[in-house]
């Protein structure tokens, strides 16, 4: 009568005959009726499972369930499934007493997880998992974690949180932010705060060997960064600065012939001023001629203004200057065709004749000036008054205060 062997699950495994052993169903010798030296295998059989089958490879046909010793890591094995040869496949499991470690295989966790430590080299999945070290170095997929310390390979999440704002937390090590193409791209976004140095309580803001325009394009320094040449270290920037409050030692275009532009209606608060290497006020008005500069001018002609043409001209306006120091009306042309006028101040004056400092200038004619004689100057033909001589006779220039009336 053949013997029907049944697992635990119900489901036949095999059935022997009579006289015979299997040895192909599983890793025992499983003795028929009537097989003679029955008793050998049975003996055979209990030692193996004794010692776990303990080997370095798998037992030959194992069972789900079946517990295998794996001498070359000394670690006790679980078989996964029937007949399962491969000894990577089979869970290991270990177990001490009194905060022991325990290792897993693959490990799938539908609820939530507590664990002081966790390592692991496979895949974890858990809707919550809390722990107090968690060292992953494949994928872990968890819904919410709370963990006080993690060693993670690579964490995809939406929040990293220490529980609270008021909450303390550290980042150690070099970290790189990638985000998107475009206008966020590798970027770190703080809401408030901003990022700071903390040095015995003091806070300081983020020192790095790398600055970037607001467009991304680098800004690059000579020389080398200290505390005390922090303004040389200021970047130049070519462009519209769009803010409430701007704080410079130097405001400039580049070069003293480089136009710019300060759009708005602007105060000098108290106490502040504008200052100049030059020293006059002009403004352009458009001329008849192109007129270089120190030309004595009038009013008249084809356009605004044209060069002096008499003596003694109490149609005078001004001076043709090229180094105002503040110049209005400054749209209306350029030098050959709106030449700008001084009205006031230091300008050199094409001057006729000889000059003592102090004496007062009156028209010569033909766009120049001379020294007034006696009896000659009036409120209303005084171009202004030299402030150096001129000792020849010739035609010259002569730095004068220009005083218009």
């Amino acid at each position: 009568m053949a013997y029907t062997i049944v697992k635990s699950d119900g489901t036949v495994l095999t059935t022997i005959a009579d006289g015979t052993i299997n040895t192909s169903s599983t890793s025992l010798g499983l003795p028929g009726r009537n097989y003679a030296g029955y008793g050998q295998s049975l003996d055979t059989n209990f030692v193996h499972v004794t010692e776990n089958f303990a080997d370095s490879t798998p037992p030959a046909n194992p069972l789900r369930g079946q517990i295998w010793y794996d001498t070359s890591s000394t670690t006790l094995k679980v078989c996964p499934t029937d007949g399962e040869s491969n000894a990577l496949a089979w869970l290991s499991l270990t177990s001490t007493a009194s905060g022991g470690n325990t290792t897993f295989g693959s490990v799938n966790i539908t609820g939530n997880a507590t664990a002081n430590n966790f390592t692991s080299t496979n895949d974890v999945t858990a809707n919550a998992f809390t722990a107090g070290y968690l060292t992953i170095s494949a994928n872990a997929t968890i819904a919410d974690a709370s963990i006080t310390t993690a060693n993670i390979g690579t964490l995809q999440t939406t929040a990293i949180t220490t529980g609270s704002a008021t909450t303390a937390g550290t980042l150690t090590g070099v970290w790189t932010a990638t985000g998107n193409t475009g206008a966020n791209a590798s970027a770190l976004i703080f809401d408030t705060g901003g990022i700071y140095i903390n040095n015995s309580g003091n806070l300081y803001g983020i020192r790095t060997d790398k600055y970037m325009y607001a467009n991304g394009d680098p800004i690059s320094f000579a020389g080398t960064y200290s505390n005390s040449n922090v303004a040389s270290y200021l970047p130049t920037y070519n462009g519209n600065i769009l803010t409430n409050q701007t704080q410079a030692s130097v405001l400039t275009t580049g070069a003293n012939t480089t136009a710019g532009s300060i759009t708005g209606n602007w105060t000098l608060t108290t106490g502040s001023r504008l200052t100049a290497t030059y020293a006059d006020l002009a403004e352009r008005f458009s001329a008849d001629d192109v007129y270089l500069p120190g030309t004595v001018v009038e009013l008249g002609g084809e356009a605004e203004i044209t060069a002096v043409k008499y003596e003694l001209s109490e149609d005078v306006f001004g001076v043709i200057s090229d180094n105002m120091a503040f110049l209005m009306n400054n749209g209306a042309g350029d030098n050959e065709t709106h030449p700008a006028v001084a009205m006031t101040g230091r300008v050199r004056v094409k001057t006729l004749g000889t000059v003592r400092k102090g004496q007062r200038l009156v028209s010569a004619g033909e766009g120049y000036a001379r020294a007034a004689e006696d009896g000659e100057a009036t409120a209303f033909n005084v171009i202004g008054r030299a402030l150096e001589d001129k000792t020849t006779t010739d035609l010259g220039t002569v730095e004068a205060i220009v005083t218009i009336k």
